[in-house]
């Protein structure tokens, strides 16, 4: 579509910013349209507010792109991560992170939520683990919100009732406007400012089309704050 394009600044190889457009196209699509989280579009210089969502899954290559742009929008994040990722997504403006492997995610969350105005959650992972555990996060907080998943997820109560995100839903329709604002008003500027990363760093494993199996293999098994890339240098 051609409301998904942006310049590349020179500070960026291509190989770096091939992490971008999935990515944030992605996340826009649940941050942006209103029947999902409807938050406001993202700006150079946002007034940050008090609102407050959860971005389950930082790291992740949805996930840091869902933190920069909430942050874009004045929204505050907080985030699960591994420990090792904790200083990773708070570099990308998440306020807190906690541990997703811990015993007890659910009440720490819930915890750091509790005296805040949220919102929402951004599930960048959706699956029936963290579809679970959001889900007892609401029971816990006692609070029915919107949830963007990027996968189909089960509805598991009245409370928690999922929305996928559909990634080229804002490139046409009634979303469209969402994907014009984000790819060609506000990314042209942010990556030249460098208040959008070019996040998580690419893991190049090969340059031939024989190399895309091994690439898709190690996607499967899965990696950590990392974005898998093929070159296919001609």
């Amino acid at each position: 579509s051609r409301a998904l394009k942006t310049p590349v600044p020179d500070s960026l190889t291509f190989e770096t910013a091939v992490v971008l457009p999935l990515a944030i196209s992605t996340a826009a699509a649940g941050l942006y349209a209103k029947e999902i989280l409807g938050l406001p579009l993202p700006t150079i210089k946002p007034s940050m507010t008090e609102k407050t969502i959860l971005v389950w899954g930082g790291s992740s290559s949805v996930g840091t792109a869902a933190i920069q742009l909430a942050v874009a929008s004045g929204i505050q994040v907080i985030t699960t991560a591994s420990t090792h990722n904790v200083e990773f997504v708070k570099s990308l403006g998440a306020v807190a992170a906690v541990d997703h492997r811990s015993p007890t995610v659910v009440a720490d969350i819930a915890t750091a939520l509790r005296t805040t105005n949220f919102v929402g959650v951004y599930d960048a992972i959706s699956t029936p683990e963290t579809a679970k555990a959001i889900s007892a996060i609401f029971d816990e907080l006692d609070v029915a919100l919107p949830v963007a998943s990027v996968h189909p997820v089960e509805r598991l109560s009245e409370r928690f009732a999922p929305k996928f995100a559909m990634t080229f839903d804002i490139a046409w329709g009634p979303n469209e406007y969402i994907g014009k604002h984000v790819w060609q008003e506000y990314l042209p500027r942010a990556l030249k400012s460098g208040s959008v990363q070019a996040k998580p760093d690419p893991y190049v494993v090969g340059s031939r089309l024989e190399d895309i199996q091994q690439a898709l293999s190690l996607q499967k098994e899965g990696v950590s704050a990392k974005k898998i890339v093929v070159t296919l240098v001609q």
